[in-house]
C-alpha cells in the first residue's frame, strides 16, 4: 500500500469553511437587490429557507453577515467582506482546477457577473452603463480617497481599485494585484478669473508658491501638491490644505484656493475659474489595479481601455480650449494611439476565450475535503474511515466526480489508490487559497453572534486586528451602489 502523500494540508479548517457555492449565491443574490424574497428566490430558495441559511452562516462565521427584516435584506459591511473573500476563493479552486487539472493556461478564467471595484474619482460613474453593454458585467461602485481605496483593494473588500499615484501603484498593497495603465496624467492649475496670473497661457509652479493651495492626499499619504513641488525641484507652498475630492471642488469653485486639476480628474466648471498649463508639466498616473483571481486579463484590459477613453472624451469635449496648445494636442494624439494599440490588444486576448467548466463541474467544499482526505492518508480505506463513510461510499463519491469535472482524479491499482500529478498539484495550490482566507479571518471562528439591537441593527463589536477595517476611517463603510444593467 502507498505511503501518505505529502501535500500541504488544513482537514479542520476545510471542515469549517463557512461558505459553500450555494451560501456564496445567496449572498450575491443580497447584494445585488436587497428584496429577501427575490434574493431567496435568485439562489433557488423559500425566503424561510434563505432566513434559515442566513442564521446559520451567522452563526458558523461569528459575523453578522446581513442586516433583516420582514421584507428587505442589504450586506452588512462584514458581510460585504466576506462574499468578495469567499468568491475570490472559488474563483481560485476554479482556476487551479483548469490550469493544474485540464493544464488550460494561466488565463483560463471567466468574467464575474458582478464586478465590486473602488474608485478615487466619480469619473467612472458615467461608465457603468457602458460596462454592462459593451463587457456585459456590472460594477458595484464605492467612492472613496486614494488611501482609502487601496485598503479596500488590500483588506479583500473589493475586487478591483481605480485610483491614481506618483509611484507604480502596484507597490502600494500587500497583497498580489496586476496593475493596468489608464492615463498619463498631465496636470494644470485652476486659477480665480480675477488673479494676476490668469491672463497667461502657461504659468510656473515658482510663481504660485506663495499661493493658498488645496490639494488631495495620495495612496501613499502624500500630498499631491507638495510632491509636484518636489518633483520640480521646488520648496512646496507654506499655505496647503489637504482636503478630499468634493471638498477641494467645492474650494476651487468658491475661489478661496488654487489648486491642480487634469483629464482624469473630474472637471470643475465656474465662469470665476480659469485653467492654465504648468511649465513644468508635472504628472501623475491614473490605473486600474485587479485582483488577477478574479478578474480575467482580457476584462482588465478592456476595462483600463474603456476608464481611458472616457478619460480622454472628457477631455475633449470639457477642456478643448487647451488643444490651442501644441503641447496638449500632441499629448492627446499620443494618447489616442497608446489607447489604440491597448484596444487591439484587449481584442486579441478575447480570441482565445476562457474554458472554466460549467457549474455543474464546479468543485465545492465537499469535493474538497474528499479529496484532501486521500491526499493526507494515502488511500481510500483510510481516508474513509476518517470521513465516517464505508470506502465504497467514498470511491463511488470520487469516480462521480471524476466523470463530473471530466477529469482522472485518481489512480487506482493493485497496490492501493493515489493522486495523479496534477491533483496533487492542484491541492498544492488550494493550500494557499485556504491560508488566505484564515489570515482574513473567514475560517474556523465558530463564535456566538452577537444579539441584535432593538430594530434588528448589529452591535459593534471588535474583531481581530486586521480584519475589520471601516471603510472611511472609524466612520463606517463606504457607500456602496451596484448599477448597470442585469
Amino acid at each position: 500500500m502507498p505511503s501518505a502523500i505529502h501535500v500541504p494540508s488544513a482537514p479542520d479548517r476545510l471542515k469549517r469553511l463557512p461558505l459553500t457555492r450555494p451560501d456564496l449565491r445567496l449572498l450575491d443574490a443580497i447584494g445585488q437587490c436587497g428584496d429577501l424574497a427575490e434574493a431567496a428566490r435568485r439562489a433557488g430558495l423559500r425566503a424561510p429557507a434563505a432566513e434559515r441559511r442566513l442564521d446559520r452562516l451567522d452563526q458558523v462565521t461569528g459575523l453578522r453577515l446581513a442586516l433583516r427584516d420582514a421584507r428587505t435584506a442589504r450586506l452588512s459591511a462584514d458581510g460585504a467582506r466576506v462574499l468578495v473573500a469567499v468568491r475570490r476563493f472559488f474563483r481560485q479552486v476554479d482556476h487551479a482546477v483548469q490550469t493544474e487539472i485540464y493544464g488550460r493556461g494561466t488565463e483560463a478564467l471567466n468574467a464575474p457577473r458582478i464586478l465590486d471595484i473602488a474608485t478615487a474619482e466619480p469619473l467612472i460613474e458615467d461608465l457603468v452603463e457602458d460596462a454592462a453593454d459593451t463587457l456585459g458585467i456590472l460594477l458595484s461602485v464605492s467612492h472613496d480617497t486614494p488611501p482609502r481605496v487601496l485598503r479596500q483593494l488590500d483588506g479583500y473588500r473589493v475586487d478591483a481599485a481605480h485610483t491614481w499615484g506618483l509611484a507604480p501603484l502596484s507597490h502600494t498593497v500587500d497583497r498580489t494585484v496586476r496593475a493596468y495603465d489608464v492615463l498619463d496624467d498631465p496636470l494644470w492649475v485652476i486659477l480665480p478669473l480675477g488673479h494676476p496670473l490668469a491672463g497667461r497661457d502657461t504659468v510656473s509652479l515658482s510663481d504660485l508658491r506663495d499661493e493658498n493651495w488645496v490639494s488631495e492626499a495620495g495612496p501613499g499619504g502624500e500630498v499631491l501638491v507638495s510632491q509636484v513641488y518636489r518633483s520640480a525641484g521646488l520648496t512646496p507652498p507654506d499655505r496647503i490644505q489637504v482636503a478630499e475630492a468634493s471638498v477641494a471642488r467645492g474650494m476651487l469653485r468658491r475661489g478661496d484656493a488654487v489648486g491642480l486639476g487634469s483629464p482624469a480628474c473630474p472637471a470643475v466648471f465656474a465662469p470665476s475659474l480659469v485653467r492654465r498649463s504648468l511649465r513644468e508639466r508635472p504628472r501623475r498616473v491614473a490605473g486600474l489595479l485587479v485582483d488577477p483571481a478574479v478578474v480575467p486579463g482580457a476584462l482588465a484590459l478592456q476595462l483600463a481601455a474603456l476608464l481611458t477613453d472616457r478619460c480622454l472624451s472628457r477631455f475633449t469635449e470639457r477642456h478643448g480650449d487647451m488643444l490651442r496648445d501644441p503641447w496638449w494636442a500632441d499629448w492627446l494624439r499620443g494618447q489616442r494611439a497608446e489607447l489604440a494599440r491597448r484596444t487591439e490588444d484587449a481584442a486579441h486576448s478575447l480570441r482565445t476565450p476562457p474554458a472554466l467548466p460549467a457549474e455543474s463541474a464546479q468543485v465545492d467544499v465537499e469535493d474538497l475535503r474528499l479529496l484532501r482526505a486521500v491526499a493526507d492518508h494515502g488511500s481510500i480505506n483510510r481516508a474513509a474511515a476518517v470521513l465516517s463513510i464505508s470506502q465504497s461510499a467514498l470511491t463511488r463519491r470520487i469516480h462521480r466526480l471524476e466523470l463530473r469535472l471530466g477529469a482522472r482524479l485518481l489512480l487506482r491499482s493493485s497496490r492501493g489508490t493515489e493522486l495523479t500529478a496534477p491533483t496533487r498539484q492542484f491541492l498544492g495550490r488550494l493550500a494557499a487559497f485556504e491560508a488566505e482566507l484564515q489570515a482574513a479571518g473567514l475560517m474556523g471562528r465558530g463564535e456566538a453572534v452577537p444579539p441584535k439591537e432593538p430594530g434588528g441593527s448589529p452591535q459593534r463589536r471588535g474583531h481581530r486586528a486586521g480584519v475589520e477595517r471601516p471603510g472611511r476611517d472609524g466612520r463606517g463603510p463606504a457607500r456602496r451602489a451596484v448599477a448597470g444593467r442585469s
